[in-house]
C-alpha cells in the first residue's frame, strides 16, 4: 500500500529530513489511510509519525547523557516537580514532539529527557539553545533569549512560564531554586528549596519586572485610579503571588480590550 511504501522511505531518510518531509507525507497518508483518517491533530500525526520512524533517527536524539551529580535529597529536588519524568510536548530545533517524559531542572535551568527504544533508554540532557519551548503538566514555557526589561540593564534569558498570555498582555514567570549544601559521615548532601519568582509583564513589545501594584501603576499610569481599586490581598504576594499577579492582570487586559 502506499502507507507502506512511504514508511519505507521515511526510514531511509536523514534523520535531519525526517520532520521536515514528514508533513508531506502525512498529507498522502490522510487521503489513503484509514490510520491517518482518525489522527487529525498535529499531536496525532507527529506522534504516530515519530513511532514509524522511530525516536532515536530524530532530530530529538541529540543532547549530552544526563548524569545528576548533585542529586538532591528526598522531595528537596532541583526540578520543577520533585516526582518522576512527566509526558509533555518539547518544541527542538524549531520541531515539535509529544509525550516525551521531560524534567525540568530550575536549578540549572536545562532540560532532561528519557528516550526508550527496545534496546536501552537514554536520558539526556537537551542542549538548551536549540529548545523553543515545552509543556509539563499544566504548564507551558517559552525559551526567551536576550530580552531587554524596561529600564534595567539586564535581559531575560532561560526558561519562563506563561502564566498569562492575551493579544493585549503577557505574563510571564521565572522560577528559582537555591541549593544547601550539607556533609554528613563525610559526605556531601544536596537539598533545593524554592526561591520568590520573578514576573514580567510583556506589553507593546517592552518587558517590565512587576512586584507589585506600584509596578503596575508604573507601566500603565492611564489606569491608575483603576488598578489602585483591584481587591487583591496583599499576603498572597507571598503564599501564592501568582494569584496576586494575575487578579492585575486580569483586570488590565480587560480594560486594555476596551480601548
Amino acid at each position: 500500500s502506499i502507507r507502506v511504501y512511504l514508511i519505507i522511505i521515511i526510514c531511509n531518510l536523514d534523520a535531519m529530513k525526517i520532520k521536515k518531509l514528514s508533513y508531506l507525507f502525512l498529507f498522502f497518508i490522510v487521503s489513503s489511510s484509514s490510520l491517518a483518517q482518525n489522527s487529525s491533530t498535529e499531536k496525532e500525526s507527529y506522534t504516530w509519525f515519530d513511532s514509524k520512524v522511530g525516536i532515536e533517527n530524530t532530530p530529538l536524539y541529540n543532547g549530552v547523557e544526563y548524569i545528576d551529580f548533585e542529586q538532591g535529597e528526598n522531595s528537596f529536588k532541583k526540578f520543577l516537580f520533585s516526582g518522576d519524568f512527566q509526558k509533555s510536548m518539547i518544541e527542538y530545533e524549531n520541531q515539535r514532539y509529544f509525550d516525551i517524559p521531560l524534567k525540568y531542572d530550575v536549578f540549572n535551568d536545562q532540560i532532561i529527557i528519557k528516550l526508550s527504544t527496545e534496546q536501552k533508554t537514554t536520558i539526556l540532557q537537551l542542549f538548551k539553545e536549540k529548545v523553543g519551548a515545552f509543556q509539563i503538566g499544566s504548564k507551558s514555557f517559552q525559551h526567551i533569549k536576550n530580552l531587554s526589561i524596561k529600564d534595567d540593564s539586564e535581559a531575560l534569558s532561560g526558561f519562563y512560564e506563561v502564566v498569562y498570555n492575551s493579544s493585549h498582555i503577557q505574563l510571564l514567570k521565572k522560577y528559582r531554586k537555591t541549593q544547601l549544601r550539607e556533609i554528613r559521615k563525610r559526605k556531601l548532601y544536596f537539598k533545593y528549596k524554592f526561591k520568590t519568582p520573578y514576573y514580567y509583564v510583556m506589553y507593546n513589545q517592552n518587558v517590565y519586572e512587576v512586584k507589585n501594584q506600584r509596578d503596575f501603576i508604573k507601566i500603565f499610569p492611564e489606569l491608575k485610579n483603576i488598578i489602585q481599586e483591584v481587591s487583591v490581598d496583599r499576603s498572597l504576594r507571598n503564599s501564592n503571588p501568582d494569584a496576586y499577579m494575575l487578579a492585575y492582570i486580569n483586570q488590565i487586559n480587560v480594560l486594555l480590550s476596551k480601548k
